[in-house]
Parts: C-alpha cells; sequence; structure tokens
C-alpha cells in the first residue's frame, strides 16, 4: 500500500465573503489566498460579489486547528432525524451511535460559523 491510499485531505472553505471576513475578525482565521482587502472588496463592488459567489474561499492550514471543540464550545448535532445542542467541557465525549453533523455555533459568547468541508 503506497502512503497516500485510503487517506483523504479536508479543505475548509467558505463561499460567503462577509462569513470569511467575520471570522477573519472574531477568530483569526486565515485563508490560503485572500487577505483583509480583497475579501471587503469583493464585499463592496456589486461586480465583484457576482464574479465571486460561491467562489470557494479556502481557509489557509495555520487555521485548521481553530475548527476543532474546546471547553467552553456550544454545538449542534444531528440524531437519528431529530438534533440536540451540547457544550463542551474539559471531559473527552464519546458520541453516541447515530450522531452527526456536528457543527461548533457559538464560541467565547459569539456565533461561530463553521466552513464547509471537501475532501481530496
Amino acid at each position: 500500500m503506497n502512503y497516500w491510499e485510503g487517506k483523504m485531505s479536508k479543505r475548509y472553505y467558505y463561499t460567503d465573503a462577509i462569513v470569511a471576513l467575520y471570522m477573519m475578525k472574531e477568530f483569526g482565521v486565515k485563508y490560503d489566498f485572500e487577505n483583509e482587502e480583497s475579501l471587503i472588496r469583493i464585499i463592496k463592488t456589486p461586480e465583484n460579489r457576482r464574479d465571486n459567489f460561491m467562489r470557494k474561499i479556502y481557509v489557509g492550514k495555520e487555521s485548521e486547528h481553530i475548527f476543532e471543540s474546546k471547553e467552553g464550545d456550544l454545538a449542534h448535532y444531528d440524531l437519528n432525524g431529530g438534533s440536540g445542542v451540547y457544550q463542551f467541557t474539559n471531559k473527552p465525549i464519546r458520541w453516541a451511535e447515530g450522531v452527526t453533523n456536528i457543527q461548533i455555533i457559538r464560541r467565547d459568547n459569539k456565533q461561530f460559523l463553521m466552513p464547509e468541508v471537501e475532501n481530496d
């Protein structure tokens, strides 16, 4: 088996420049090719918004740790057709079978917007 077999890497991204800018300002998320000025330009210029609609704004590798849960985070999850909310503590959690789509929704008393995920 070669090194890459069975391994998939994840890429995190946003398609909304306003959300990307919010996450940059509030949580220090860095992006592969965007900087604050270019995100603001996309937001302020209608032609740029139209041309960049659904463009993937990739999260830089150095920021991926931001999307891991930490103590105090509030998360939403799906469970067998229902859903729930969980607040992370310093104790490890063992999710029940059937729990899917765990999304951090609040951190440090601020709305937290998870990126979309692309698998290679």
